[in-house]
């Protein structure tokens, strides 16, 4: 079977594939399509995807695949249509739903009748939607369609010819429009043939009104006049057509020629003056009473009438009608156009108007907003506007007009609040008072949020302060004791209220002001504080204050407008105190907070001793210091992840001590405690490192790793002079260096800087101590380092581990002979591990190739040594016992006898054996003959009946070797 070509394959499988991704939407709210599948759906568009093609194999697929889709879009247009994004994806999907179809149409009259109909429907869509370049991509398509049906020897029906042409015409001309070129639409519009029946008429009206009402929107009255005139025309024959007035009649009709008398309006040219009388006419005559010639005579009218005269019009009006929801959006714009063109008092008149006449409760709410927004810009008097609001409020009330709406209320309290806040400016607090009660007029009060509920409350209890009125704001203040306890501005107030009332403020914070954090505590209590310095009362000042203290401790803190370093000193000693009894993300949050602004703080206000600023020498000593046993303290908690930002700001104080102790001499002091801070971030990126799944964020605290020991090393020693030597502190480095040591080569080995492992195990200076031998080996084993690397680490440690001999026998014990068997065991499965170069013949069986021969038969000769010393020291024992003497060692007594574990043995001699076999195989009947004695020589050291079977199976397997 022919394939389609590639470009035409991959736009039917991206079909299938949207088919498939549309299938699969169940729910209205979740995406229609993935990004990247938008992305190629715009890629394919912009590829212009419709061509005229023919003889195209598998046209019934292609035929199945678009119809699927073109459904799909359908359907879906049916539950996700509300949305306009996915309404312009679904007009997107449609298009390549038409480009397959339109591939896969049989090349003959109804094949092309068929693709013409789609292109036609594909292209209204998108026009509809405004997607200009698909539009006009497909209407390209459809006209040499067009072109290929209308011979005249392929019978071709007039009818449809005409229909068809009629459709195609008016795309091109609604594309034109949109694309301003008003000459192309002409032209289009005067190849439309004449239509006979009614759908072509309906067509044509349609076309023409929607581009006249599009004209009048854009304020281009003369081309609106045009159209609208031609949509007009079209009505009036689609209505002798269909032999009878349908039932929208009257109302299309007064929709046509009232948008055609507020274009000539606009217009204002000679023939415009005409089509203005004539269209105004016939509007009187029959539609007199309808709101809208009403109010479009009243405002636009020749009669020119001035803004009372408009108002007394709207009046006369809306008393003669029934307000409904039908007519309320032409008479609520003629309001607000009063509004705009007579002045916002006029605006604010005609929404009082209507707002004493019966309205829907909707459009109640509307009005009423309106004219409070009207109302906040006038320049109206205070007074007057308040006597205005409260007579449309009573009006409302006497109607029984229930309460209004959540969102209504809202914007309620908006308007209300701007008139509120103007007042306060011209500290008029009897206004003000005025305006807030109105905001708490239970209709509206009670659909506020909380919180604007709250901030009104809030400024009526301020107001009723600064006026006297101390009882109206004690009734206030308690009915609203719930929320108080978790505003703080509130419980400045309450505050307030009680120094006015001649109480005991003191108590008032340990009833009112909340224990825990919330926002502007620290802020509250200093507006306490002065409030008591205004009243004359010292010792309710110190009360605040003491608050104030204790707010330190909170995690709201902190302030710009307290400048005393002793404050953030005795912040961070409880906090230190507070960790001592354990860590709580809130501690953590509270030394982060206190610490980020005192060092804010000491570089915006230190200097020398006895200097005019505020933080000194001693101080930054004590702070450096002090934050510093801040991060041991979360090291041994659980908090220690926020220990590395602790010793930030900790060498951030020592740094600043050191600017002002030695300016200018390059001194690294204070190096020591520098030193301490690098070493204990090293250890916290390597908690964080190890405890870290993600595998970026693991190299970066490792790459941190490493460049702290580098900074160990850059500190290490007493370079400068200038601070007395410590012996103590010196070995005490010394052993924090070592530490760090293992850690740097960790990291080196997490990172895979294989070339620095190498060069950090062949050095004595950077190679870690004993106490690390063994994590050491697990990394070497774990992270499968480069073979011989391996083998470099692990003799390594056993030669490091070989030099404790001369120590007491109890600690070779114990860091050697019993570490040694299973070091030993690695470091010969690493050594016998075969080592395959580039020209290495993969069928190649034979494992004789090892990465280190001689080193594997290093290990076979060190277990026979340990194993025949272990054999002497027995043997020396058996005797002493005979003689009945003491065993005795040189230097102290070893506590036990090492006996090399049996396991590592049988694993050892087996293996060794393997490669002996492997040797024979190879030829090499000496290097087998040797392994193959010393894996016997193994096995005999193993104890007991199962020592004794496996020598017998060696020996045996051996002699059917060589012959033996």
């Amino acid at each position: 079977m022919a394939q389609l070509s590639g470009t035409r394959q991959a736009l039917a499988d991206f079909a299938c594939t949207l088919h498939t991704s549309l299938s699969t939407v169940n729910t209205s709210t979740s995406p229609l399509l993935a990004p990247n599948v938008i992305f190629r759906l715009d890629s394919d568009l912009n590829s212009n995807p419709f061509g005229f093609v023919v003889n195209i194999p598998n046209r019934e697929q292609l035929d199945l695949i678009g119809t699927f889709l073109w459904n799909d879009c359908t359907d879906l247009m049916t539950s996700r249509g509300h949305n306009p994004e996915d309404v312009l994806l679904l007009g997107k999907v449609r298009a390549i739903a038409f480009a397959v179809l339109n591939m896969a149409v049989t090349p003959d009259l109804l094949g092309s009748l068929r693709a013409l109909d789609l292109a036609l429907k594909a292209a209204r869509i998108c026009i509809v939607n405004q997607q200009r370049e698909i539009a006009l991509n497909i209407l390209s398509v459809a006209a040499l369609r067009l072109t290929s049906i209308q011979p005249v020897h392929l019978g071709l029906d007039p009818a449809i010819n005409r229909n068809i042409t009629t459709r195609y015409l008016l795309l091109r001309i609604r594309l034109a429009w949109l694309q301003n070129r008003v000459d192309i639409a002409e032209h289009f519009f005067t190849k439309l043939p004449t239509p006979v029946v009614s759908n072509d008429e309906e067509l044509i009206f349609e076309t023409c009104f929607i581009i006249g009402d599009s004209a009048l929107a854009r304020c281009l009255p003369e081309i609106a006049i045009t159209w609208l005139q031609r949509a007009n025309d079209h009505f009036q024959s689609l209505s002798i057509m269909t032999l009878m007035k349908f039932p929208d009649y009257d109302n299309w009709n007064l929709v046509i020629r009232h948008s055609l008398v507020v274009a000539s309006a606009h217009a204002r040219s000679p023939q415009a003056n005409v089509t203005y009388d004539i269209e105004m006419r016939h509007l009187k005559e029959y539609y007199p009473e309808h709101p809208a010639v009403v109010l479009f005579h009243l405002s636009v009218g020749y009669n020119n009438s001035n803004n009372n005269e408009l108002l007394q019009g709207l009046k006369g009006m809306v008393d003669k009608l029934s307000l409904a929801d039908m007519n309320m959006p032409i008479i609520f714009q003629f309001a607000r156009s009063l509004g705009h063109s007579g002045g916002l008092d006029n605006g604010m008149e005609a929404f009082r108007i209507l707002l004493m006449r019966p309205l829907p409760r909707e459009w109640t709410e509307k009005c009423f907003v309106a004219f409070l927004l009207l109302l906040s810009r006038s320049e109206y008097s205070d007074s007057k506007r308040i006597r205005t609001l409260r007579g449309v409020i009573d009006a409302l009330e006497k109607r029984g007009y229930p309460s209004i709406s959540a969102r209504a209320a809202h914007a309620t309290v908006i308007c209300i609040w701007k008139m509120t806040g103007e007042a306060l400016i011209r500290k008029d607090y009897w206004t003000a008072q005025i305006w807030l009660q109105v905001c708490t007029n239970p209709k509206i009060f009670q659909y506020c949020s909380m919180e604007i509920q709250i901030a009104i409350q809030k400024k009526l209890v301020a107001c009723y302060l600064q006026t006297g009125d101390t009882t109206a704001a004690r009734q206030l203040i308690d009915r609203g004791l719930f929320q108080s306890q978790v505003d703080c501005e509130r419980m400045y107030l309450s505050y307030k209220l009680c120094l006015l009332e001649g109480k005991d403020g003191s108590g008032h914070f340990y009833l009112g002001f909340p224990l825990h954090p919330v926002p502007h505590k620290q802020t509250s209590l200093l507006s306490c504080a002065m409030e008591a310095q205004r009243q004359h009362k010292p010792e309710e000042v110190l009360n605040c204050l003491d608050q104030f203290i204790k707010c330190l401790t909170s995690d709201d803190i902190y302030h710009h407008d307290f400048h005393a370093a002793e404050h953030y000193i005795f912040a961070i000693t409880l906090l230190s105190e507070e960790l001592s009894k354990g860590f709580s993300k809130r501690i953590g949050n509270c030394i982060e907070t206190v610490l980020q602004n005192a060092v804010s703080y000491a570089e915006e206000n230190s200097m020398f001793e006895g200097g005019d600023q505020e933080v000194s020498v001693t101080q930054l000593q004590w702070l450096y210091c002090a934050s510093y046993k801040l991060a041991l303290k979360l090291i041994n908690s659980s908090g220690f992840l926020w220990a590395t930002s602790v010793l930030d700001y900790s060498r951030d104080f020592a740094l600043q001590y050191r600017q002002i102790s030695y300016p200018n001499m390059g001194s690294k002091a204070p190096r020591p405690h520098l030193f301490a801070v690098v070493y204990l971030r090293l250890l916290v990126n390597s908690l964080k490192a190890r405890g870290e799944d993600d595998p970026i964020k693991k190299t970066s605290h490792y790459d941190n790793v490493r460049a702290c020991f580098q900074e160990l090393d850059d500190l290490r020693g007493w370079g400068d002079g200038e601070e007395e030597t410590d012996d103590d502190a010196n070995y005490k480095e010394d052993r924090h260096h070592d530490i760090a040591q293992f850690f740097d080569l960790e990291a080196a080995m997490h990172l895979r800087k294989w070339d620095d492992v190498a060069s950090l195990c062949a050095s004595d200076d950077t190679f870690p101590d004993p106490g690390f031998y063994a994590p050491i080996m697990d990394l070497t084993l774990q992270l499968n380092p480069p073979p011989t690397l391996a083998i470099q680490v692990i003799k390594r440690i056993v030669s490091k581990l070989s030099e404790l001999q001369d120590d007491p026998p109890s600690t070779w014990q114990r860091d050697f002979r019993v570490s040694l068997p299973r070091y030993l065991h690695c470091l010969f499965t690493l050594a016998i591990t075969p080592v395959q170069e580039e020209d290495y013949f993969e069928f190649i069986s034979l494992d004789i190739e090892m990465a280190d021969p001689e080193g594997a038969e290093e290990v076979l000769d060190k277990i026979l040594a340990m194993a025949n010393e272990e054999a002497d020291v027995k043997q020396e024992e058996g005797l002493n016992a005979q003689l009945g003497l003491n065993t005795m060692h040189t230097g102290s007594e070893l506590c036990e006898v090492f006996t090399y574990p049996a396991a590592e043995l049988i694993k050892i001699a087996t293996v060794a054996f393997n490669k002996a076999t492997d040797f024979y195989r190879a030829t090499q009947d000496e290097d087998c003959q040797r392994w193959a004695n010393k894996a016997i020589s193994i096995a005999q050291l193993v104890p007991g009946a199962q020592g004794k079977q496996l020598v017998e199976t060696l020996q045996t397997r051996l002699g059917s070797l060589i012959g033996v």
